[in-house]
């Protein structure tokens, strides 16, 4: 992988080493739609990029999330289904040692690899901890809905799903205004930088600056959390039983997790460069109605003023 350093990416994008309209790709037999043809190329070009720029530092960051969930799945007290009859500081006092150890170690790896997310990428710090708590709440809702079937999604019922749904719905409130906002961030930062009279060079520039491949990226690593999340509740569930087939599932998708969230966090940076502010039209416009209030606030004269 490339260079030591992140490549803030100017306006006319001259510190890119290739633009997306230099990729070239052969249509395949499940290119049924161009949709797909597009997002493939996307995905080629963001691979591309990913592979010519992240360093070093990447790979820490990965290899810290890694080792945080390998940390955290293979622990005694998990694998032996634990002792049903206590939680809590109790629980935790009667832990062996190694279990406990681990449970340390883990929290540390995924406060380090949470560390990196904010220093490589500081223009999506507030976003890095969103979906990190998204991460956390769809997981949570996973357990919610096991507390009171075990065998879920198998024989549910409405009425035992009323936490689970709660968070779940939060979680994809906030997943939906950061794709909205990442979005929007976009469309202003083209019709900023790149403005211009002749409306096919805007569009060709909306072409360079597309989201689709991206999102489907964002979706997928939510998806794989909600599988990845369920297997591993289930697993706990199932208290006893021979199933590793879900231990080994969680495992798997959970580590797919790791370098596609980075890619969600990643990729909206280098596209707008290192001194965007990355928030929805409506957060602007009302950080601008504040802005002229503030200033009409100032200007005008105090009425009891003499």
């Amino acid at each position: 992988m490339g260079g030591e350093e992140n490549v803030a990416l100017d306006p006319n994008h001259n510190a890119l080493p290739f633009r997306l309209s230099d990729i070239e790709i052969k249509p395949k037999f499940f290119d049924f739609h161009p949709l797909i043809l597009t997002v493939r190329k996307e995905i080629v070009f963001q691979w591309k990029l990913i592979r010519d720029e992240w360093n070093k530092q990447h790979l820490i960051t990965i290899l810290a999330g890694s080792i945080a969930i390998i940390l955290g799945t293979f622990n005694g007290e998990i694998l032996n289904g634990g002792d049903a009859q206590v939680s809590g500081l109790e629980g935790l006092q009667q832990s062996g040692a190694t279990s406990y150890f681990q449970m340390i170690l883990s929290i540390v790896c995924w406060g380090w690899f949470l560390y990196q997310l904010l220093r490589l990428f500081p223009i999506m710090r507030t976003h890095s901890v969103t979906l990190m708590l998204i991460w956390g709440g769809l997981g949570l809702s996973q357990i919610l809905f096991h507390v009171e079937n075990k065998q879920f999604p198998m024989a549910f019922d409405l009425s035992q799903m009323m936490g689970g749904l709660l968070v779940t719905l939060v979680c994809v409130f906030f997943l939906y205004f950061f794709i909205k906002a990442v979005t929007e961030t976009r469309d202003l930062h083209v019709e900023t930088n790149h403005l211009h009279e002749d409306v096919r060079m805007m569009e060709a520039e909306m072409a360079e600056h597309s989201l689709k491949a991206w999102t489907a990226i964002c979706l997928t690593w939510c998806g794989l959390v909600i599988i990845s999340s369920w297997s591993g509740a289930h697993f706990v569930a199932e208290r006893m039983a021979d199933q590793p087939i879900l231990i080994a599932l969680y495992v798997m998708l959970s580590l797919i997790c790791i370098p596609l969230i980075m890619w969600t966090i990643w990729f909206p940076q280098r596209m707008l460069g290192t001194e965007a502010l990355v928030r929805t039209k409506a957060a602007v416009s009302a950080e601008e109605d504040l802005r002229s209030k503030f200033i009409m606030a100032e200007v005008a004269p105090d009425e009891e003023a003499w």
